[in-house]
């Protein structure tokens, strides 16, 4: 298919406009404006994007552009780190930031339902209006939308305690490339009326078909939270701290930064610096329950004993939400990356818990033999698997891009590791999915995606 040329894109606007409106259209330098990436500005190629009002307007978009074979890349809050949202010369960009409406919340059956273009944060505030809790935490929860969340599976910070995004959907609405419906709003826990449909589009990142409506799970909101910001001598300290804290049924959160990613965020200032600097590994370990008296005892009792055990150098705990809220500000500093070391290369994967040091060590030895100045951040989800990981070698950092994704990604086949946790794989990611999926299970990727969308008219350069 050859770039969309001037007069094809005369002809598809008229057509559109009449399927969503004019308010349902962005055009020119509006839709350039818009960026398909969270760091930088990368407009879309062509400037134009869709942006339906309804499930229905969903369907007869997709239905116009199955019949004209154009393709179309999805939008949901653009802060995945893989490319997935970024789109080429030959795809328009259908946004759902219209459908962002809480539909129905029942406080007896705990579900809410919701649009798929309603933000994270946009469904915990309605949730907690009912006394309930919607587990899934991101650090762009106020950008990041539950259809974008569903498309990739996403984690963050809640994981070790309530699992992923795929644990915390009941049912979805999808529309398939050609417009075909797929209402599959389940509301019960328990419901085995054939395939589960819904987990065939949760983490396919838009390749199967575009959810549009979803029913997320919810929990009663949690009564206690403590946090403690921890810093550690060695490795097997980490380890042996996530063994303690996995004994608190109210564990919520592990969060581990290395000595790279601490000190660069210590710098920034003394409220991002709550303990001093100059330990290999700092940990936040955060707790949630229902029980004041007990998750306290708990959670006291944990810290005394990692200290008394030599697991602990120092520690601050926090005293107050406001606190708490500033312990998670160390951890979630993306700004301060940003700032500070611009450009980078980011990774987000998944190895196993044991090899992690080893993991880390052996990719920083891969860089620097590799790249005069490699430059690296590293934290992560320690209890989930999940490090991220950000690389720097200086001012042509993005123009050897794939050099510095080759050589990280080396190491982590040595190390039998995941080549994506949460963010999925996107565009900048296809390349390397054959090194980490088997041949049977791509193949099967393959023809389930040929069955629903032939044409590939949907996110066609993501995944495979």
């Amino acid at each position: 298919m050859a770039a969309l040329t001037r007069t094809g894109l005369e002809a598809l606007v008229p057509a559109l406009r009449e399927l969503v409106g004019d308010r349902g259209l962005l055009i020119g330098d509006d839709a350039a404006a818009r960026t398909c990436d969270p760091f930088r500005h990368v407009p879309p190629a062509i400037p134009l994007i869709v942006r339906p009002g309804s499930t229905q307007e969903v369907s007869a978009v997709l239905a116009l552009c199955h019949r004209r074979g154009q393709r179309i890349v999805t939008h949901g809050g653009r802060t995945g780190i893989a490319g997935g949202a970024y789109a080429g010369d030959e795809e328009i960009v259908l946004s759902l930031e219209r459908m962002a409406a809480v539909e129905e919340i029942d406080p007896v059956g705990q579900w809410v339902a919701v649009g798929a273009g309603i933000t994270v944060e946009a469904v915990q505030n309605a949730a907690a209006e009912h006394d309930l809790f919607y587990p899934i935490d991101l650090g762009s929860k106020g950008s990041a939308t539950i259809g974008g969340t569903i498309a990739t599976n996403a984690g963050g910070n809640h994981v070790i305690r309530w699992g992923m995004t795929r644990q915390n959907v009941l049912g979805i609405e999808a529309v398939l490339a050609d417009g075909t419906v797929v209402p599959a709003m389940n509301r019960m826990l328990k419901n085995n009326s054939g395939y589960d449909l819904k987990q065939l589009f949760i983490g396919s990142e838009g390749t199967l078909g575009i959810v549009t409506r979803a029913v997320l799970k919810l929990l009663p909101r949690p009564r206690t939270q403590f946090a403690a910001l921890l810093s550690l001598p060695d490795f097997a300290s980490a380890i042996a701290l996530l063994g303690r804290a996995r004994r608190m049924p109210h564990l919520s959160a592990f969060e581990v930064m290395w000595n790279d990613y601490y000190r660069l965020v210590a710098a920034s200032g003394p409220e991002r610096r709550p303990l001093a600097p100059g330990q290999p590994y700092y940990v936040l370990v955060e707790a949630m329950g229902y029980d004041e008296e007990a998750d306290s005892r708990l959670f006291d009792r944990f810290l005394a004993g990692a200290f008394e055990t030599g697991l602990i150098v120092d520690a601050v705990s926090a005293a107050s939400g406001k606190q708490i809220a500033d312990l998670w500000r160390v951890r979630e500093a993306s700004e301060i990356i940003v700032r500070e070391m611009s450009p980078f290369v980011s990774f987000d994967i998944s190895v196993d818990i044991r090899s992690a040091e080893a993991f880390v060590e052996a990719t920083r030895a891969a860089l620097a033999k590799s790249f005069a100045h490699a430059r690296t951040v590293t934290f992560g989800h320690l209890g989930d698997n999940n490090l991220h990981l950000g690389v720097h070698i200086g001012p042509d950092t993005m123009a050897r891009e794939t050099e510095i994704e080759h050589c990280v990604y080396a190491v982590l086949a040595r190390f039998g590791g995941a080549l994506t946790a949460e963010h999925g794989v996107g565009r900048f990611k296809r390349a390397f999915l054959p090194q980490h999926v088997s041949p049977g299970a791509l193949e099967m990727m393959r023809r389930v995606r040929a069955c629903l969308d032939p044409e590939r008219l949907l996110n066609r350069e993501v995944l495979f």
